[in-house]
């Protein structure tokens, strides 16, 4: 093989001390990875994604040091990075090698929005630590915290407004972080935004979004997490009473009933899979969350056996994550 070869080889590899040969030799630390794979950086920075660990990192510095870049006509290594949703560890090693934390895409959109607009609040706050500026807009005249609080990631938006971000900054088509908040009736973020109140207003804005609403989700684990959810929603509903649950959770005590039979009768095993599963609607799935909730921070105090008010928390928290919720 040439020198560029056994570069390419070697970076995929992750094995370094290759690379160095390699490049001793005279490979081109500009060399293309192949016919439609951009250069041998932007596939250092891919490996370093999907087969992460100390070795390609190191592989990914030893190019840098040699002066790799990107190709003509390629997105920045960082861009492609934050697209890829690599770890802080390979963001901070561009950053060292003299990547521009206010670097932009192809397209004009600044990284840091590129980041924010995938709820990658880790990158973000890489980025910020850099210099990035807090409040650079995209083509749009949008900023990294409007696209957060339209796809309600909060995460993002708390580390933006905590490094200053202009929460009344206005866009070219007339919108503000908390406009877009109301418009998205998303009240949690509005209270972030500072705002003392909070409603189901309609408030008509102008969307970069799109929300996606199941109306259904399966349910999968083992049988004792399926008789835990049931117990929950159970012990809630007993504590509560129908009137007070329908009150305090605003859904049908009824729907809950039925969920907590068919969460201990209808669970069946997975088709080639250990785990077992079950079919459950948005308002049921609702329900199960309105009781770990009542449970984790309501009136209720007594739990169901086996189970510690800690681990319902953690439970919740495992729920809102998968749900999308913060």
């Amino acid at each position: 093989m040439t020198p560029d070869q056994r570069l390419v080889a070697a970076v995929r590899d992750s094995d370094e001390a290759e690379v160095a040969r390699a490049l001793a030799d005279g490979a081109d630390p500009d060399a293309a990875a192949g016919p439609s794979r951009g250069s041998v950086l932007a596939e250092a920075v891919s490996w370093a994604v999907f087969r992460p660990g100390p070795a390609a990192l190191a592989t990914l510095r030893m190019l840098l040091a040699a002066g790799a870049s990107p190709g003509s006509g390629a997105e920045a290594p960082l861009v492609t990075a934050v697209m890829r949703a690599a770890a802080p560890a390979v963001l901070r090693v561009l950053l060292a090698y003299g990547a521009d934390a206010d670097q932009r895409r192809s397209d004009g959109v600044p990284a840091i929005v590129v980041a924010a607009r995938r709820g990658d609040h880790a990158a973000v706050d890489v980025l910020l630590e850099a210099g990035a500026d807090v409040d650079a807009r995209d083509p749009l005249g949008r900023t990294a915290l409007m696209h957060a609080v339209e796809r309600d990631e909060r995460r993002v938006v708390a580390v933006l407004l905590l490094a200053g971000a202009d929460a009344e900054a206005v866009s070219d088509d007339g919108m503000t972080a908390s406009r877009l908040a109301r418009g998205w009736q998303r009240q949690n973020v509005q209270f972030m935004l500072g705002e003392r109140h909070a409603g189901l207003d309609d408030v008509p804005i102008v969307r970069t979004a799109v929300r996606v609403t199941p109306t259904g989700v399966r349910v999968a684990g083992d049988p004792r997490a399926f008789d835990l959810l049931a117990s929950a929603v159970d012990r809630a509903l007993d504590d509560l009473g129908d009137d007070e649950w329908q009150t305090r959770t605003g859904t049908d005590a009824a729907t809950a009933r039925a969920l907590a039979t068919r969460l201990r009768d209808e669970v069946v095993p997975a088709a080639n899979a250990s785990w077992h599963q079950l079919d459950v609607t948005a308002d049921e799935l609702a329900a199960a969350r309105s009781a770990l909730v009542e449970l984790a921070y309501g009136t209720t105090r007594t739990l169901p056996a086996g189970i510690s008010g800690l681990e319902i928390v953690d439970l919740l928290h495992e729920l809102h994550r998968q749900l999308g919720r913060h």
